[in-house]
């Protein structure tokens, strides 16, 4: 009897243990999945490629924790997507609209003759128009599916070869890096400082004379 209860005892103590090693794993899953979120909106893609890992087979197959996978992949195409690596992108059949985006990026950084880009943006088109069958609401493939149309009706019309176009490093996930306007002279700049409402007040006394008093 003693030998059967401390047997249990021990496959008690197993379970414990290897149950607390899964979660402990999963829980870094998922704060490694948050550093790379963070990673990706603060700009630093191959920091959140690095961090973008699905956790172990067996914490993935726990209930709750299906996500993790599909996370850690669309966090890994998505920093890829803004590394400029469009090819890898596009071939990933999970992430739909990340490979229509990526087609289109490669379509308008290689450029060529107007009949090739016309056709390329056709592919995207039909991406576009697939993704939206699925996801009748999604606001940026409705967007990026009317803009690609008009675009290839433009160069279809223009009927001119298509210079290309590679936004490279200053293309990020907030849209184009900021900057002066061409030929302008930084140096009238002028930064205006709100005043304090004792200035103001000062300055409004300033602006006043005294009250003229009538003789006679």
């Amino acid at each position: 009897m003693r030998s059967s209860s401390w047997f249990g005892q021990i496959l008690v103590v197993i379970v414990l243990v290897a149950g607390g090693a899964i979660l402990w794993r999963t829980s870094e899953a998922e704060q490694r999945l948050a550093a790379a979120e963070r990673d990706l909106v603060t700009l630093r893609y191959a920091d959140a490629a690095a961090k973008a890992q699905a956790p172990g087979r067996i914490a993935a197959v726990l209930p709750g924790n299906g996500h993790l996978t599909s996370d850690a992949k669309a966090l890994d195409a998505t920093a890829a997507y803004w590394q400029g690596d469009y090819p890898a992108v596009a071939l990933d059949v999970d992430a739909k609209l990340l490979a229509a985006n990526a087609a289109y990026r490669t379509a308008r950084k290689d450029g060529g003759t107007w009949q090739a880009v016309v056709g390329k943006l056709d592919t995207v088109v039909k991406s576009y128009a697939e993704i939206l069958r699925d996801q009748p609401n999604n606001a940026e493939a409705s967007f990026n599916y009317e803009y690609t149309v008009r675009l290839r009706a433009v160069l279809a019309a223009r009927k001119q070869p298509v210079a290309p176009f590679d936004a490279g490093a200053a293309l990020t996930l907030h849209g184009f890096e900021g900057a002066p306007p061409e030929e302008s002279d930084m140096k009238k700049f002028k930064m205006i400082v709100p005043m304090r409402p004792d200035e103001r007040l000062e300055a409004e006394k300033a602006g006043k004379g005294t009250t003229k008093v009538r003789k006679g």
